[in-house]
């Protein structure tokens, strides 16, 4: 995985998320999904092959790293809102994940999260180093499947 600690990031976060979360990523698997950015955050938006009608997606806030294979193709922390086009540029490089499949997610036993994409692409979720509050209600990603 990337080297996350050279970018001062340091783990901090519980495994909550993951723990909330991961029946609903299990359900997510093998599921059609279109990605959108919002800021410096993701959205996969979910097909349900039953239900017409609900709410199907996973939202992940910032931090995040998008890889293919173990190339970083960029990160959370290379937003920009410079200028329109500059957005436009960032945004353009996650083409592969606009309309894709889930395949499959990996989970450390830290809470670190790796969602897995065909041909190779990857998102790694860390840890969130500015969540260190296990009491907050925040929480750094999240799945809904309702």
């Amino acid at each position: 995985m990337p080297q996350l600690f050279s970018l001062g990031i340091k783990p901090r976060m519980s495994q909550r998320d993951i723990k909330q979360n991961r029946a609903t990523l299990i359900g997510f698997k093998g599921r059609r999904c279109f990605a959108s950015l919002h800021m410096n955050a993701i959205r996969f938006r979910f097909d349900d092959r039953e239900k017409k009608e609900g709410h199907h997606y996973l939202w992940i806030d910032h931090p995040w790293v998008f890889l293919r294979d173990t190339q970083e193709i960029t990160t959370s922390y290379k937003y920009s809102e410079d200028t329109k086009d500059a957005f436009k540029q960032w945004c353009s490089l996650f083409g592969a994940l606009r309309e894709t499949t889930l395949l499959d997610f990996k989970e450390a036993e830290s809470g670190e999260v790796t969602l897995v994409f065909p041909d190779g692409y990857r998102l790694f979720v860390p840890l969130d180093p500015e969540s260190d509050d296990l009491k907050s209600d925040y929480d750094h990603w999240y799945a809904v499947d309702a």
